[in-house]
């Protein structure tokens, strides 16, 4: 792909690129794939209409990051809570995020389709829409999901830190050398349902089957480079090929440990100690929070520039067509980026792009268009 500017100059440095930056923004869909907040809204009372100065999504800051869409993460961490846990409290969490939309509901609502996407951004509003972190949360059961389809719920990732039924994790032993047949078939469920499956967070091989198995394409909704991080939350170039040939989205993680693999190396010796830390402080949610940024302190800055170099490989090696956003905020324990500290920060990606020579179209695509695409592509193969 062409770059007509360096990615180091500033955008000053290329005639025009302040007229293009300002034309971009009025009307871009800024579409993330992956946020975490709806937890918060549960353990901590904590209010999408107020302004906040920590965490890192809240109406206000959405606003000033020009955000159209996202996609929030229900999850239990199976290594976190026991199995009983699992489903009640995905119902639980789901349900505050429901309550919370309602109750700003001038600035925020909950959509359903893709049209409902473009219809509520064009109307000034962020589209709010539910995503599931692990197939564990189910219960076993396809009935289930089609219930958190019916609420809401527009895609579910396969497994998530630790194996379960339907796939093995890529931070977990193998077990089913991927998927294991109900995984299989609980693809071609979701093909039918019209839900995106979520390859993140699934080893190597089950994304193969993934890919191989699913007639819509998929995502993977919140992953970065293994090329340029070795670590094993990221997807090597083979991976990252495979979903994009069947027409899937690679949604770029922001966590400064994926991003970087010194800051990683850090993130990991620590990792032991910071959690027990967090344990031992129980609900003390600003304590927990201090122990956070002490921590992440420890680690080296990690520029907003790493991020951009993540998603530049990924288009650069599949196309422009295949690359999207997925921050993982409010899930990586404020491991942010410099300069891309919380939603408000979403513009940087865009000037960044331009410096970088993309062209506006492309800058569409990789800000939400491509996101959009797949998800219309998974209702329109939908079997009703």
């Amino acid at each position: 792909m062409k770059r007509t500017c360096l990615f180091v100059l500033l955008a000053a440095a290329c005639p025009g690129q302040d007229d293009r930056y300002a034309r971009l923004i009025e009307d871009i869909l800024i579409f993330d794939a992956h946020i975490d907040t709806p937890r918060y809204f549960l353990d901590e009372g904590y209010r999408l209409a107020e302004r906040h100065s920590y965490y890192e999504l809240d109406l206000p800051r959405l606003r000033e990051g020009r955000v159209g869409a996202v996609l929030f993460g229900i999850y239990a961490q199976p290594q976190d809570f026991g199995p009983e846990q699992w489903l009640p409290r995905a119902l639980e969490v789901l349900d505050c995020l429901h309550q919370e939309v309602k109750r700003n509901a001038s600035g925020i609502e909950f959509a359903f389709t893709s049209d409902d996407v473009l219809r509520i951004r064009k109307a000034g509003k962020v589209a709010a829409l539910a995503s599931l972190e692990g197939g564990h949360l189910i219960a076993g059961s396809p009935r289930i999901l089609r219930n958190f389809h019916r609420l809401g719920v527009r895609y579910m990732t396969l497994a998530h830190f630790q194996n379960n039924a339907f796939a093995d994790s890529m931070t977990d032993q193998p077990l089913h050398g991927g998927l294991s047949q109900q995984g299989k078939d609980l693809v071609r469920e979701m093909n039918r349902m019209g839900m995106m499956a979520d390859v993140s967070h699934i080893s190597d091989k089950a994304v193969v089957d993934a890919v191989n198995t699913s007639r819509s394409p998929v995502i993977a909704s919140h992953s970065s480079v293994k090329a340029i991080a070795a670590v094993p939350r990221n997807m090597p170039d083979g991976i990252i090929r495979a979903v994009a040939a069947q027409g899937g989205v690679i949604c770029i993680n922001f966590h400064a440990g994926y991003l970087n693999a010194a800051a990683h190396d850090v993130y990991i010796r620590n990792r032991p100690k910071r959690e027990a830390e967090i344990k031992a402080a129980g609900t003390d949610w600003e304590r927990i929070r201090r122990i956070q940024k002490r921590y992440y302190d420890y680690m080296p800055r990690v520029s907003v520039k790493e991020l951009l170099r993540h998603i530049d490989y990924v288009a650069r090696l599949v196309g422009p067509d295949h690359v999207a956003l997925g921050s993982d905020f409010d899930g990586v324990s404020g491991m942010v980026p410099v300069g891309m500290e919380d939603v408000s920060k979403y513009p940087v990606l865009v000037k960044g792009l331009i410096e970088m020579g993309y062209k506006d179209e492309d800058i569409r695509k990789v800000m939400g268009l491509n996101l959009l695409r797949v998800m219309r592509e998974n209702e329109r193969r939908t079997e009703r």
